[in-house]
């Protein structure tokens, strides 16, 4: 990998090692950490993740030909030209040492790089400390891309329990629309930490949505911060789909710049065997006039965990706010549990706010009744557990990941991949 040497960038990364040397690894007495398996995080039982090579075959599996996306494959963090395919002449993708050697990159990247994520978290804190290429998208003024753009992040097999930190910057200017999805393949059998922050600035009267779906191996770790920064008139839709991996902590935490921003959060879990999923969201209203919308629907089969943490922060000046916040949860064994926590902080008063949880079992009446006119106890549970999802699956708006992700529901409910939704 090449270290940046631009004097800026290598500057930030000193502070942050510094910061790092006079910093400890929170405990469950952070209330942040509070109900986390943090022990899954601690980078001392972890080594640097190698840059290794990943067969042609291999990775043609993954890409897959389904869909007609554009598509931006990381081998270990680093760009590879060879298995991408995008546009050369409208937006750019860029590693980091590249985009630095151009001056009107250099100037971006300088002036928005660890400007918004939160450089009290010690995970954060980590990714500055350590990375060593990043990934730069650069959309410019009034680009409407309707293709959807595929991040693929692929780890290679490591010879010992490693950590891989990546880093991204996405800057959207002006009047422009354009639609990304996340996902990660981790093709070693050993332990892997992935330890990834993205800051993304949306710019004015522009629309763009990010999916993740997260469906890694059973022994990999994820802690996944995102940070969103709005500008006025502005559109921002981050869906997560928590599947795979060990122990998943999501970060993401939106700021509204301008009046006029409409944020929208929206995830579903469905996790087992002892999986822990978190979803910590922070939504900062700063502006009048603003909107944001926030549900997230868990099932959690065996012996797996949740957590969920939604902070919503109303600004004095912020009247005219309209936020909703819901988390609702199914636990489907007597040993799965869910820690759930909404919170609302409102300092307006003209303000439309509401937020809420639920935790309950499957409807044992519906389940009779489908029963009863012969449909088969586990299809049944599916039709039921797919209905729970709809109002988070209805909101996205691509046919093939909508198709994608609803099959990956139909293995992990042990129902047929055909199934009639």
């Amino acid at each position: 990998m090449n270290i940046p040497q631009h004097t800026e960038l290598v500057k930030i990364i000193k502070q942050a090692q510094q910061t790092l040397e006079n910093s400890s690894l929170p405990t469950s007495k952070n209330e942040d950490w509070k109900f986390s398996k943090i022990a899954d995080f601690n980078p001392e039982t972890y080594e640097a993740a190698k840059n290794n090579p990943v067969s042609k075959e291999i990775i043609e599996s993954i890409l897959g030909n389904e869909s007609n996306s554009f598509k931006i494959v990381l081998i270990d963090g680093i760009i590879s030209p060879m298995y991408s395919n995008y546009p050369q002449d409208s937006w750019k993708v860029l590693p980091f040492s590249e985009a630095l050697k151009n001056e009107t990159y250099q100037t971006i990247i300088l002036s928005k790089l660890n400007s918004i994520s939160n450089n009290e978290n010690y995970f954060n804190v980590l990714n500055t400390a350590s990375y060593q290429e990043g990934t730069f998208i650069y959309v410019p003024k009034q680009t409407i891309e309707n293709q959807l753009i595929e991040l693929i992040y692929i780890s290679s097999k490591q010879e010992y329990k490693a950590i891989s930190n990546l880093r991204n910057l996405f800057v959207i200017e002006d009047q422009s629309q354009i639609q990304i999805s996340e996902r990660i393949h981790t093709l070693s059998e050993l332990d892997i930490f992935h330890n990834i922050v993205t800051e993304i600035f949306v710019g004015k009267n522009t629309n763009f949505s990010l999916y993740k779906i997260q469906d890694d191996k059973h022994s990999s770790c994820l802690i996944d911060s995102t940070y969103i920064e709005q500008e006025k008139d502005s559109n921002a839709f981050v869906h997560t789909f928590s599947f795979g991996g060990k122990t998943v902590r999501n970060e993401l935490s939106f700021d509204h710049k301008g009046e006029n921003i409409n944020s929208t959060l929206k995830g579903v879990t469905l996790i087992g065997e002892g999986q822990e999923v978190g979803n910590h969201t922070l939504v900062k209203h700063n502006q009048p006039n603003c909107e944001s919308h926030e549900l997230y629907r868990g099932i959690y089969q065996d012996s797996a965990h949740g957590v969920f943490n939604g902070k919503i922060k109303v600004n004095k000046i912020a009247q005219k706010t309209n936020a909703f916040q819901q988390n609702n949860n199914i636990l489907l064994s007597e040993n799965s549990s869910i820690d759930t926590k909404p919170q609302l902080e409102i300092f307006a008063d003209d303000v439309k706010c509401s937020h809420g949880c639920t935790v309950g079992q499957l409807d044992d009446d519906a389940l009779f009744y489908m029963k009863q006119r012969g449909i088969h106890e586990k299809e049944a549970k599916a039709l039921l557990m797919f209905a729970f999802c709809a109002d988070v699956m209805e909101s996205v708006s691509i046919p093939y990941l909508k198709n994608k992700i609803n099959k990956i529901i139909a293995q992990k409910l042990d129902v047929n991949s055909d199934f009639e939704i």
